[in-house]
């Protein structure tokens, strides 16, 4: 059990709600909508497979200040049908304009998350939220879901154009929570945003292995690959 512990932050993205599920099931919605497949016999499967990893490559540019916001908005999309030699602007701009508003219609959060939370506020921890995601989704996927009824504070890195790790994303969190660093603990999935990050500034952190790919394992850190794990270390 971790000690002199009064306030614990979470990252919001696959650590509570999961951004992978909920992604795949818009997707695959909006391709059916405009029955992409029978059009362009491209199956869904392939389409999303291509589309995650330039999404990921792009957020990636995004944490290390190489592209802007908008520049992930205007390429994920539109970059990935034209690779399948789609360049219907239609398709494009629906998918590039629709998707962050039809995401937060589905709100799975992570496996345990529910119970996690309730169980750590019952022990009079502070629950706090710092994300990379943009801010307006962001307080959207707390503010409809279960989480809403744990958290005290959500901070957003686009409040301060800043995406962890770097420190100004992490302090804006702790000065909205008005906590300080060594009496708080990061949760995370991501293992240089969330957890080099935030040890950085002298927090605690404990990493969320959440696709369970057994990465940094005895580096120092707590390894959980389950939420309701931190129910057995908190």
């Amino acid at each position: 059990m971790l000690k002199e512990i009064k306030h614990l932050f979470f990252d919001l993205d696959n650590t509570l709600w999961d951004t992978d599920r909920n992604s795949k099931l818009t997707l695959q919605k909006m391709y059916q909508e405009k029955n992409i497949e029978e059009k362009y016999s491209l199956n869904f499967s392939d389409f999303y497979c291509n589309y995650y990893h330039r999404n990921e490559n792009l957020w990636a540019l995004y944490r290390e200040n190489k592209i802007t916001k908008q520049n992930i908005l205007d390429r994920r999309f539109t970059l990935t049908f034209k690779e399948y030699g789609i360049e219907d602007r239609e398709i494009q701009d629906y998918f590039n304009e629709n998707f962050l508003k039809k995401m937060t219609e589905n709100n799975y959060l992570i496996d345990g998350a529910e119970e996690t939370l309730k169980y750590l506020k019952e022990k009079n921890y502070s629950l706090h939220i710092v994300s990379n995601g943009f801010k307006e989704q962001t307080y959207r996927k707390v503010n409809d879901t279960a989480i809403k009824n744990f958290i005290s504070t959500i901070t957003s890195g686009e409040e301060i154009n800043k995406r962890k790790p770097a420190p100004e994303v992490f302090h804006l969190g702790l000065s909205k929570a008005n906590a300080k660093a060594e009496e708080s603990v990061f949760i995370g999935d991501d293992w240089e945003s969330d957890i080099i990050g935030s040890s950085k500034i002298g927090m605690q952190a404990i990493y969320f292995d959440y696709n369970h790919k057994n990465e940094n394992l005895n580096k120092g850190f707590q390894v959980i690959q389950k939420l309701n794990e931190l129910i057995s270390i908190l």
